[in-house]
């Protein structure tokens, strides 16, 4: 089961930035609906499950506890963009290189969807001078991304997002999940070695964790890379192996 968190961004309280007619509406509550229509898209799919979470209360970093807590897979955090009135276009922010793939197939979901000006992905710093650099590294090595789909103080983004708002939801998640399927199919690997050594680290140098050892034949989840060392998910925990003995 792919599980995918839908953080809403902004609070109650603090809603961000205001989208102009005809969403008259800031970015907390026009998210807020995104989302749900995101969420009742993946109800019928039967290895996706979506779940919505708040910074009301718990702030940042309490909501991605949160969506770690539930076993997420990746997170999407939902906002809109905000400038002049001439100012256009879509982007998406990421900030690790696991979660480039993400954000560019959102990205390329939005910009077929909206028709709005190609900003492309960029990384906080590219993007804002760092702003939500706090946001995307929540996650650790899970892939998570930041969407600004549309200029909410430009009335024509503002109309294409209004018209194809449920649009928008179903082809953002629908991305989403095929990449996520992708991750998920090439990260299971099996052991080759008839015991291979759990260690602390990404070297021989690092203890052997006393889980492990794993017999030949143990499904593996591959979270990271580190050069010729795997951290790997297994019944028993999370450790570090040498990819040498998986297949």
């Amino acid at each position: 089961m792919i599980k995918l968190a839908l953080v809403i961004g902004h609070t109650e309280q603090r809603q961000g930035a205001f989208g102009v007619s005809p969403i008259g509406a800031s970015e907390y509550p026009w998210n807020k609906d995104l989302a749900q229509m995101m969420e009742a898209h993946l109800e019928d799919m039967d290895d996706v499950e979506a779940k919505i979470f708040f910074r009301d209360d718990v702030g940042i970093v309490g909501a991605y506890d949160a969506a770690k807590d539930w076993g997420a897979d990746a997170a999407i955090e939902l906002h809109f963009n905000s400038a002049g009135p001439t100012a256009t276009g879509s982007e998406t922010l990421f900030l690790t290189a696991v979660s480039r793939p993400l954000a560019e197939a959102v990205q390329d979901a939005t910009i077929a969807t909206l028709g709005l000006r190609d900003r492309g992905v960029k990384t906080p710093d590219e993007a804002s001078g760092g702003r939500g650099t706090r946001n995307l590294s929540q996650m650790g090595p899970k892939p998570s991304i930041l969407t600004e789909p549309f200029f909410g103080s430009n009335a024509g983004d503002a109309t294409a997002a209004s018209e194809r708002k449920l649009a928008l939801a179903r082809a953002q998640v629908e991305a989403a999940v095929n990449v996520l399927r992708s991750i998920d199919a090439e990260d299971i690997w099996t052991v080759s070695a008839s015991s291979l050594n759990v260690r602390g680290g990404p070297g021989i140098e690092f203890e052997k964790l006393s889980w492990g050892p794993l017999e030949h034949g143990v499904p593996v989840e591959i979270i990271s890379r580190q050069g010729d060392w795997a951290l790997i998910r297994a019944a028993g925990g999370e450790g570090f192996v040498h990819t040498a003995f998986l297949a």
